[in-house]
């Protein structure tokens, strides 16, 4: 749950980013002028393209669990940031350019990739997976049903939601999972 203050918090520094970028001569395009806060710790932000064309739109993503501190979230919201600028929608020369520019005049660590790498999951045979297809799990209170594995190298499990979507998980995941939840067996 995100209370009002670190929305506050979070559109604020938001703001000051982008005003920070165009000091240096760096226009971002048009975004929503809320951050869009989550709990993910793996994909500490993201940029999503609502509307494309002359005038595209942007959503910039945060997590409130990956980030910390104001200097943590201004990193993650001036790479976001730099996302909207043409050119830079991917990690490609442009965009490495713009964060070497925000870098040396804010002192800012603004990379392609993220400073520390995610908590492994450890790699489990595809074997020792495979007969678990047709199973269900419960995670945070959702059930799941394991419908497959696909040819992804790591996260290479399906699993299907009651309203027909899939999800994309590591093999490690459903196996933790079906540990925690013994009760419900492969139908």
């Amino acid at each position: 749950m995100v209370d009002a203050g670190m929305q506050e918090r979070f559109d604020t520094l938001l703001a000051d980013c982008a005003i920070c970028l165009r000091r240096i001569g760096l226009s971002p395009r048009e975004y929503l002028p809320s951050v869009r806060l989550t709990h993910n710790r793996s994909r500490i932000g993201s940029c999503k393209k609502l509307r494309g064309g002359c005038r595209p739109l942007f959503q910039i993503s945060c997590s409130v669990d990956a980030c910390k501190t104001d200097a943590q979230v201004r990193d993650v919201l001036y790479h976001e940031l730099i996302h909207t600028l043409p050119g830079c929608f991917d990690h490609g020369e442009r965009f490495r350019e713009a964060a070497a520019r925000v870098n040396e005049a804010y002192g800012t660590d603004v990379r392609a990739t993220r400073r520390e790498p995610a908590s492994r999951v450890p790699e489990v045979p595809r074997s020792e997976v495979e007969p678990l297809v047709g199973s269900e799990l419960v995670v945070r209170c959702r059930r799941y049903r394991f419908v497959g594995m696909n040819g992804r190298p790591k996260r290479c499990c399906n699993l299907m939601d009651e309203r027909g979507r899939i999800y994309v998980c590591a093999p490690a995941y459903v196996l933790s999972h079906m540990k925690a939840t013994p009760e419900l067996t492969p139908r």
